[in-house]
């Protein structure tokens, strides 16, 4: 083959993240940090970072974290559906969950135009990869069904999925959307607007469910200053779509924003 198409000795994505012996990892500042799961570990972005773009399928990305599994949970670095509703129905919590979304079916149409479509699903992994729990709500007037949920005031992430007490959890596939844990860890506050990379200048839904005030279901959102915030479900807001590379993925570049990884 011609030697621009020789990926040989191209690097593994998740060794060029980690360096030799995690030596890219950090414990303060921004930068990559590392988060036992479990039995296993994960790696996460965390504040003001520059050098966690990616470019696959004719889009730029932001690297989230390297999943326990190795695979590499991307999303989109701009909003690539401008304006959506989570739900336009509202009236009870189901409508905060994301398999019981309109939303859901946007982001799987959108990945179907720009992703299998144009022939890149097979860098994409599929799996367990998604978590819709209700786990936090913005007040204590707010429900969520029979879901045992802290507040806004008392919350402490964690990347841990299980079924809550409406049987949401795990959401199995291979696109979705960022959740409240992942945003918090990677420097996101409610109620406060940090300077961290998931900042993007417009409004994008999560797809954490946010509670019930009686009489809307809400969703979680990160707005345009990059507070860590809430909406209903019937409001329009962007939407970044999460995907998780291969763990096998090589690619080229440096990961800032003028060199960013290139997918091979």
């Amino acid at each position: 083959c011609t030697k621009e198409n020789d990926v040989s000795s191209e690097p593994i994505l998740k060794e060029k993240l980690l360096g030799t012996n995690d030596s890219n990892v950090v414990t303060r500042g921004d930068g990559l940090y590392a988060q036992t799961v479990g039995s296993n570990k994960t790696y996460y972005y965390k504040g003001a970072v520059e050098n966690n773009y990616v470019k696959f399928a004719d889009k730029v990305w932001r690297i989230v974290r390297i999943n326990e599994d190795g695979t590499i949970r991307l999303i989109t670095q701009d909003n690539v559906i401008g304006r959506q509703a989570f739900n336009s129905t509202y009236s009870t919590y189901n409508e905060m969950y994301y398999t019981n979304s309109e939303i859901k079916t946007a982001v799987e149409n959108w990945y179907k135009t720009n992703i299998t479509d144009k022939g890149f699903d097979g860098k994409v992994a599929s799996g367990n990869y998604f978590c819709e729990q209700a786990k936090v709500v913005w007040s204590t007037s707010y429900t969520a069904g029979n879901a045992t949920v802290a507040t806004k005031d008392n919350y402490t992430p964690s990347f841990d999925c299980t079924t809550d007490g409406n049987g949401k959890g795990v959401v199995r596939g291979k696109v979705g959307l960022i959740t409240i844990d992942e945003v918090l860890f990677a420097g996101g506050v409610i109620g406060s607007s940090p300077n961290f990379y998931l900042k993007n200048g417009s409004t994008y839904w999560m797809m954490s469910p946010a509670g019930f005030d009686y009489i809307n279901a809400i969703a979680w959102s990160v707005d345009s200053v990059g507070n860590t915030n809430f909406n209903f479900v019937n409001s329009t807001l962007g939407v970044r779509p999460v995907l998780n590379l291969s763990a096998d993925t090589l690619v080229s570049g440096s990961g800032t924003s003028s060199d960013p990884y290139i997918v091979k």
